[in-house]
């Protein structure tokens, strides 16, 4: 670490800051905000501005356990403090991100995963929790393994997806899977100077409900709406369902009823949301790595030029990497190799049209709001 010191400190003295080195085949980026230095190391020749960015939202998730206005206090005060001492207990929170960020295209997407179920019991469950909402509650998020079910949120506001990613990942973490939780909160987007409050508990073994409050003395109120909530979703065995349909994998791509898909995603622009299968079981562990690898390279490549890429792809010995958008949506797939470029593209049009008609499953198309 003190190698690293010395690099940023010698560059931001020539006021060129340091923003990346290669040294053989890694690749070393640095992201500096405030008085943090955050580093990403790639031996996989990950582009500089997808390290960057995953940086950004590691370094999101430790303002949302400090706000940067304590960071930038206590920096002030000692610019030699070792952050670990404020760190402490939530290591599980950070070391979980990182590993989602390896793995899981939705971040680099932008939007918010969601879970696949009947449109009927989506709506069910939203309009059961906006009826219990106490007039301390800001937003209510019912969530399972970082998909949301329903969101309720004030009629002219909504909390950006970032903030929401590391919201999520904090709720999803294992320390939060039994008991009641009740804990400050920083949403950077929102405000990065201060906290919101937020009471996290598991209604079923798969499904949290997460309530936001700007009150910090809410906690009872919002107990007891967790409490209603739950007692309201056990008529007609809504929480039981909830519950198998959160123990339900992802959409496995044969479900879609089209041979040659070995994986694929999908972003609504408009509702700023994304759902993804998994992966055909031909596909193994280090292939899907280099596919959502592949998946962010496209996805930065498309945005790259002067005027944005409408369909780019890229041919591979074990399969075809797609890229697609329009004004609407964001399609990214893996193609099994032997399926033809005029193929692909009628299978991939077979696609959206599944999409279209499943929509109100697939995405919280109406959230309720107050």
């Amino acid at each position: 670490m003190s190698a690293v010191q010395a690099i940023v400190s010698s560059f931001g003295d020539m006021s060129d800051p340091v923003r990346s080195l290669n040294v053989g085949q890694q690749t070393i980026v640095f992201y500096t905000n405030g008085p943090l230095y955050l580093l990403a190391a790639s031996d996989r020749g990950d582009p500089e501005e997808l390290l960057r960015n995953e940086l950004q939202l590691l370094h999101s998730q430790i303002v949302s356990i400090l706000t940067r206005a304590q960071l930038t206090r206590i920096f002030e005060q000692r610019s030699s403090f070792d952050l670990r001492q404020l760190l402490g207990g939530t290591e599980g929170i950070l070391d979980q991100l990182v590993d989602r960020l390896d793995v899981d295209f939705g971040f680099a997407l932008g939007s918010l995963d969601t879970l696949w179920m009947r449109y009927q019991l989506r709506e069910r469950i939203g309009k059961t929790v906006l009826a219990r909402r106490p007039r301390e509650l800001l937003y209510a998020m019912v969530v399972s393994d970082m998909k949301l079910v329903t969101l309720v949120r004030p009629r002219k506001h909504s909390l950006h997806p970032a903030d929401l990613h590391v919201l999520f990942n904090m709720a999803t973490c294992r320390v939060f899977a039994s008991g009641e939780h009740w804990t400050p909160v920083c949403f950077p987007r929102f405000n990065d100077q201060g906290f919101l409050h937020v009471y996290i508990s598991y209604v079923t073994p798969r499904v949290a409900l997460v309530l936001v409050s700007a009150d910090r003395d809410s906690f009872a109120a919002l107990a007891q709406c967790r409490a209603h909530v739950c007692e309201d979703l056990a008529h007609d065995d809504m929480l039981q369902r909830l519950d198998d349909a959160a123990a339900q994998r992802a959409l496995h791509p044969r479900e879609l009823g089209m041979r040659g898909v070995l994986q694929l995603y999908y972003r609504d622009k408009v509702l700023v949301q994304h759902f993804g299968t998994r992966f055909a079981d031909s596909v193994a562990d280090e292939q899907q790595r280099r596919i959502v690898n592949a998946y962010k390279r496209l996805r930065l490549h498309m945005a790259s030029g002067q005027k944005p890429l409408r369909i780019v792809y890229c041919r591979r010995s074990f399969e075809t990497v797609l890229a697609w958008q329009s004004s609407a949506f964001e399609l990214y797939a893996a193609i099994a190799p032997e399926i033809s470029v005029k193929n692909m593209i009628r299978l991939v049009n077979a696609v959206l049209e599944w999409i279209k008609k499943e929509e109100d499953h697939l995405f919280v198309v109406n959230a309720p709001s107050y």
